[in-house]
């Protein structure tokens, strides 16, 4: 085979997987706009200076971020989903936040306008949801990011006991954010992998135990009932992921401790 068909063929491979990936990136997107609309909407009323801002510091602070329309779509959609959840949960705890993507709307929103910021929750969210560090939340961080998913979940009318993930759950693995968490729902429950600097989910996954049923309905995220049709469906639905999980995760859980999350914020 002459180097003239190697490079022919490899070009087609490099226009096909490009071809892909746009038709995977639109279908995520619109995913997104049909299915939160709430989240959508309240992100559209962020100012365009905090957008104008967050692509210029968002790298900085994250570096390897896109700041592209897609990825600022996921980013401010994701951080309104947050603070939905956090609505929705305030009076069974904090939630902790598992993207960073979505973080960085919110520590860019806080450096460059602070009064903006709460002006935009109280209207969309009901009250300010201040900004708080994994450690001051005051509540166990994986109780938190259970009362974040089970939140989420209830907003998007997704089964909690999967496979589909919410969107904010979504957001980094999209993005294949460096330093971000990649989700995924497998059969054993919803486990995390560090994404590395290439983009790649990489290392053991880490489960987390309390978005397993039993310590949903513990925490009083469901109850007996809600658990049995869940479980209904999700045994009539199966377990294994497919695009619709929006992750780009994979492997089995290891039981670690390494939350995927670091900062959240609600309570009363």
């Amino acid at each position: 085979m002459n180097n003239t068909t190697t490079k022919t063929k490899f070009s087609l491979l490099q226009r096909a997987q490009a071809w892909w990936t746009v038709r995977r990136d639109r279908f995520q997107q619109n995913v997104i706009r049909n299915t939160c609309p709430a989240a959508v909407e309240a992100a559209g009323r962020i100012p365009s200076r905090v957008r104008a801002a967050w692509m210029q510091q968002a790298p900085d602070e994250f570096p390897g971020m896109p700041v592209d329309d897609g990825a600022w779509l996921r980013c401010s959609v994701g951080l309104a989903q947050f603070f939905e959840a956090c609505q929705l949960q305030q009076s069974a705890g904090p939630c902790a936040l598992p993207s960073k993507g979505a973080d960085s709307v919110w520590h860019v929103w806080l450096a460059v306008d602070p009064g903006g910021l709460s002006e935009w929750q109280r209207r969309h969210f009901g009250r300010d949801w201040p900004h708080h560090e994994a450690d001051t939340l005051g509540a166990p961080l994986e109780d938190s990011l259970a009362r974040t998913w089970a939140g989420a979940c209830r907003l998007q009318r997704l089964n909690p006991l999967g496979p589909r993930l919410p969107v904010l759950f979504a957001v980094d693995g999209q993005l294949r954010l460096p330093t971000g968490w990649a989700y995924r729902y497998q059969r054993s429950g919803l486990v995390h992998r560090q994404i590395d600097g290439f983009g790649r989910p990489t290392g053991r996954a880490v489960a987390h135990a309390a978005i397993g049923a039993t310590s949903l309905v513990a925490l009083g995220l469901m109850t007996e009932a809600e658990l049995k049709m869940h479980r209904r469906d999700h045994d009539s639905s199966g377990s294994s992921c497919g695009s619709s999980c929006y992750s780009s995760s994979d492997g089995g859980g290891d039981g670690g401790s390494s939350c995927g999350s670091s900062c959240g914020g609600g309570g009363d």
